[in-house]
């Protein structure tokens, strides 16, 4: 139970975060004092489909989570599963927050116990039932 209710609470934020980068993305050409550049359009199109596929993957982790929670069948696994593909980019997220320059400390932090929680929800998602 308190695994599948971290997993939500981050999934929630996974969420949240896609939005975030959507909305980003769609108004990046309003970030510019005088006309936006002629290839506004093209340097919205990476964030605006990482965004959504954040999006997607959050909320496969939110309905796996409820699943989880309502004893749905193959939810654990299906959870299990999204929870280690959370995981891994979390900490391909933590390691890009440092090499790129500047690091980002305070990213990389948030990112690592990201990868800790999710790491911990697969791994007690995918193991053997008793």
């Amino acid at each position: 139970g308190g695994v599948a209710v971290a997993a939500l609470v981050l999934a929630v934020a996974l969420v949240i975060s896609g939005i975030g980068i959507i909305v980003m993305a769609l108004t990046i050409g309003a970030r510019y004092a005088g006309s936006p550049p002629p290839n506004a359009g093209s340097l919205a199109l990476l964030p605006a489909v990482l965004g959504l596929l954040l999006l997607l993957l959050g909320g496969g982790l939110v309905a796996g989570g409820l699943g989880v929670l309502a004893a749905a069948r193959r939810a654990r696994l299906v959870t299990g599963i999204l929870s280690a593909v959370a995981a891994g980019l979390a900490a391909l997220g933590a390691v890009l927050a440092m090499i790129n320059a500047p690091p980002d400390p305070v990213i990389a932090v948030a990112l690592t116990v990201a990868t800790l929680v999710f790491g911990v929800s697969a791994l007690l998602f995918l193991r053997p039932r008793r």
